[in-house]
This record gives C-alpha cells, sequence and structure tokens, in this order.
C-alpha cells in the first residue's frame, strides 16, 4: 500500500497530517473512532522505508500530534512572561519538535528491529513502550496519550482494569485488525480471528463497565468548590490582594452549609499562616464541623525556595506539598545558565521543590481524601498511588496559563480519565476554569463554565475499594510489552536461521543424477 505513496514527500505530508488525527481523537474534538486510525496510518506510512526515511517521517507524525495538540504552551510563554511573539514562536517549536523526535525513536526501532515481525504483536506492544518512555523522560509528558479517546466509548470498561496505556494497546491493535479484515490479500482464517476480536474488545468493554470494583462509603458529602476567576496577571499583585481575598470570601459564604470548602491551586496571594485568619472566616457561614482546602504558596525551611501545597482549615486536616512540579514553570533546570535570559525564565514563583511524601492524604468530614495538585492529575501511576486507602480524588488547578486554548479541556479529561481507572469520585477545582464534580465513573455530575467567578455546591459519594489498575500499576503492563517484543523478535530470528539452513542444505547442491 505505502508503495503507491510516490513521490516521498507526499507520504511525508501524510504523515504530518495522520499526527493531528491523534489530537481529533481527543478532547475537545473527542472523535474517538480516529484513536483507531492514526497509529494504523503511522504503522502504514512506515512501510518500505530506509532507516533514516522512517525516522524523518515518524519525527513528521510526531509534529502533527503536538503541533495540534501541545502548541498551546504558546500562551503560557508569550501571553503570561511578556516574552516577544517571535521568541515565543520559538521556544514553542523548540518544545513540540523536542516531543515529536520520541516518535522520530519509535520509527527508528521499529524500522530497525520489529518489521519483519507480527504487528499485530509488536506495534500495541511498541506504542504503549514509547508511551511510558514519553511519560517518564525529563520528568514527563503524558499528555496526549492515545487511550484518553476512551473515556465514554465501548471500550470503557477496560479502563479500571489495564488504565489509560492498557487502553492505547487496544487502539493500536483494533486499528492493525481493521487493516487486516479488511485487506484482501488476508487469509481467510485470520480475517476471521481479526474480526472476531474486532468485536470481542468493545463487548467485554462494555460487559465490564456493569462491573463495580468500589463500594459507596458512608455518607454522600456536600462540598463547596469556589472558582475565584483571578487574571494570571493579578495574582501576586499586591494592590489586587483585597479585592482577590473578598472575592472567594462572598463566594464561600454565599454557599452556606456544607461539609468542605475547597479553593484552588494558589488561591489566595499569602503564606499559610498570613491566609489562616482568612481561611476560618470563608468557614463563618458553612455550619459547625465545616472544613476548607485550599492552595496555597509556602516557603521552605530555608526561606529561599517555595512549597506549591494544599493546607487545611477548620476540621479539614493535613497538608499536603506537590510532587510533580511543571519544568520551566515551576522549577527551572539549568538555572544557572538560564536564568535572566529572557522574562519567561524569571517568571514569579518559579523556584519551587518537592514534596516529600507520597502518597499521601487529607482528612475531611470523616473521609480520606487524595490530593493531586495540578499537572499530578495527568500520571496514571502517580495518582493510582494516591487513591489506594482513601475515598475521592481532589484536584485543584490553575488553568490559566493554558488561556482560551485547548488545554484546559484536554486537562479536565485526563481528570476524568483519573477517576475511572480508580472508580473513584473527583472534585476538580480551578482557578478560571473548568471546576466541576465528578463521579466514579468518570462523568460530570456538574461543572462550572470557564472563566467566570462563582461558585459550585453539590454532593459526592465516597467510595472505597481498588480497581485492578490501582493494585497492580502500569508496570505489569510495561513488562507484559518488552517481554512481547522480544519473543517477537526470537521468533524472527529463529525463522531466519531457519531459512538460512532450507537455503544452504545438502539437497541443494546435490548433483543431479542420470
Amino acid at each position: 500500500m505505502c508503495k503507491l505513496i510516490k513521490p516521498l514527500w507526499v507520504g511525508h505530508l501524510l504523515a504530518l497530517l495522520a499526527g493531528g488525527l491523534l489530537t481529533l481523537s481527543l478532547a475537545p474534538f473527542n472523535i474517538w473512532l480516529l484513536s483507531f486510525l492514526a497509529p494504523l496510518a503511522f504503522w502504514v506510512l512506515l512501510k518500505d522505508l530506509t532507516t533514516g526515511q522512517a525516522v524523518f517521517r515518524g519525527w513528521l507524525f510526531g509534529l502533527g500530534v503536538f503541533g495540534s495538540g501541545a502548541s498551546w504552551v504558546y500562551v503560557s510563554i508569550h501571553e503570561h512572561s511578556g516574552t516577544p511573539a517571535v521568541i515565543a514562536v520559538s521556544l514553542t517549536w523548540v518544545f513540540v519538535a523536542g516531543l515529536a523526535s520520541l516518535f522520530a525513536l519509535q520509527a527508528f526501532i521499529w524500522q530497525r528491529w520489529l518489521s519483519k515481525t507480527n504487528p499485530l504483536v509488536s506495534w500495541p506492544a511498541l506504542w504503549v513502550l514509547m508511551e511510558a518512555l514519553r511519560s517518564w523522560v525529563f520528568t514527563g509528558f503524558p499528555w496526549l496519550l492515545l487511550g484518553t479517546a476512551h473515556l465514554s466509548t465501548p471500550y470503557t470498561g477496560w479502563v479500571p482494569v489495564l488504565g489509560v496505556y492498557g487502553l492505547s494497546a487496544i487502539s493500536a491493535l483494533t486499528g492493525l485488525l481493521l487493516y487486516t479484515s479488511l485487506h484482501p490479500a488476508t487469509a481467510f482464517s485470520q480475517r476471521s480471528f481479526a474480526i472476531l476480536l474486532v468485536a470481542a474488545l468493545p463487548l467485554t468493554g462494555f460487559y465490564l463497565q456493569q462491573k463495580q470494583w468500589t463500594q459507596a462509603y458512608g455518607q454522600p458529602l456536600t462540598l463547596g468548590l469556589v472558582q475565584g476567576n483571578v487574571a494570571q496577571a493579578d495574582k501576586w499583585n499586591r494592590q489586587k490582594q483585597r479585592e482577590i481575598i473578598s472575592n472567594y470570601l462572598n463566594l464561600s459564604h454565599q454557599l452556606g452549609e456544607v461539609d468542605l470548602i475547597v479553593w484552588p491551586e494558589t488561591a489566595l496571594p499569602l503564606l499559610p499562616e498570613q491566609a489562616q485568619p482568612f481561611l476560618t472566616k470563608a468557614l463563618e457561614k458553612a455550619g459547625e464541623g465545616a472544613g476548607l482546602i485550599t492552595g496555597l504558596i509556602a516557603l521552605t525551611a530555608n526561606q529561599k525556595n517555595y512549597y506549591n501545597g494544599l493546607y487545611t482549615a477548620g476540621a479539614a486536616l493535613g497538608d499536603y506539598h506537590k510532587i510533580k512540579l511543571v519544568p520551566f514553570g515551576e522549577y527551572l533546570p539549568f538555572e544557572a545558565q538560564l536564568r535572566g535570559i529572557i522574562d519567561f525564565f524569571d517568571l514569579p514563583m518559579s523556584s519551587f521543590v518537592q514534596g516529600q511524601e507520597h502518597p499521601a492524604y487529607l482528612q475531611a468530614a470523616g473521609t480520606k481524601v487524595a490530593p493531586l495538585i495540578c499537572y499530578e492529575v495527568a500520571y496514571p501511576d502517580f495518582t493510582a498511588q494516591q487513591a489506594r486507602n482513601t475515598h475521592w480524588l481532589l484536584t485543584v488547578s490553575n488553568d490559566s496559563w493554558f488561556g482560551s486554548s485547548i488545554g484546559p479541556l484536554q486537562h479536565f479529561e485526563m481528570a476524568r480519565f483519573r477517576a475511572l481507572e480508580t472508580a473513584r469520585p473527583m472534585a476538580r477545582v480551578t482557578n478560571n476554569g473548568i471546576t466541576a464534580l465528578i463521579d466514579y465513573q468518570g462523568q460530570v455530575i456538574n461543572q462550572l463554565p470557564q472563566f467566570i467567578s462563582g461558585n459550585l455546591k453539590g454532593q459526592l459519594q465516597p467510595r472505597e475499594g481498588n480497581t485492578p489498575f490501582m493494585l497492580t500499576s502500569s508496570l505489569p503492563l510495561w513488562v507484559f510489552c518488552l517481554l512481547l517484543i522480544e519473543w517477537q523478535r526470537y521468533l524472527q530470528k529463529k525463522h531466519l536461521q531457519k531459512k538460512h539452513l532450507q537455503n544452504h542444505s545438502p539437497s541443494k547442491h546435490k548433483p543431479n543424477q542420470t
């Protein structure tokens, strides 16, 4: 099929476009069927190429993925730091092109060692391992993971069992199965097997949706979520401090009686000891036994760096310091070399240090709460560890860094996916949206619109128990995929050895007797 794509640049262009299909399968577009087509197109476009050609085409595919799905970093670089547009575009290009190199590496590995193996086995396995690498290298960027497309599809039941990487494997496999079942050169037995498996995967997913992995715990909680909608430019402006505090107090008092009030990440431009009187005041109308959890900045012991943390007041207990920090946003790699070069490298509050305790939980209204701050909710295994022995998930964020791009919508989708993986309800509270209550199946109970100042009052039912994914995490799947690839390479090696022996057997060279 790929031989028909001539000249070479046409295939390169198609690879770039195919990468964009992956973004379209995710929020806010949610054309989930494209989660089958994107990896299939990538595989098809790698056929009949040299290794060098495959690497370049893989890079173009990655450029299509991250150019369409992650170029919103431009908003953070340009609009919130005053970095000139030309430099902001250049930095965005470096970011996107660097991430795209991981797909170039995937193409290299495939073309160099796996192209002669059975793609039904090795291609989904390689896809999973490359997503795992992307989630780890340079602190990880687990964004635009293919399996996230299956938040509300017939395959959703697989999520609490396999997690997002398992759904990525199912997506890559399903695309190849469809190709196999429709290809005219496919043998009848292979076509029948492919069709059977294509049908079995969603049917099993539907069956698994009926399974209750966790159970209700205690009585529903009444939560009050506050979305301050503070402009990023005003966040650390001392002249705006009184206005910000007054807004959060008014929105909290409007909620009336609740079990818990939650404010977003870095809600107040104050340290915890400075904010405590205002947190207490916010609870005046919440009723007896109510608590409050809010995001705040805290100084470290050396008084030079900061923690990005969650702090409590009233009946809520505990504190939590963020562990998964955002490079260049919350800390600066190669700080001595980069600090001061451009405004982006001198963002306010960009000298954070990691918290230590993980897994960790807070306590509120007789329940244990799994805390996640902003970027942390993108990490499936990190979230699963936090969720163990807790009753619900709480994530706070400040998505104003993304502006009106698709970034906040992608972030919200990932948060919902974490609720589905752990079968835990979630409260998500952000500065400017999307603030929402999410049930244990990842479905939205209620939410506030973006870019408004408001509050959301509703009930959330805590749950207990563990999903299979929470018990195993992703490591067994990664090991299994690695073993599958090694098995395929072993079979390929044995096949080549057998072929070599047949070509050089004595019967091949036996003289003709007459």
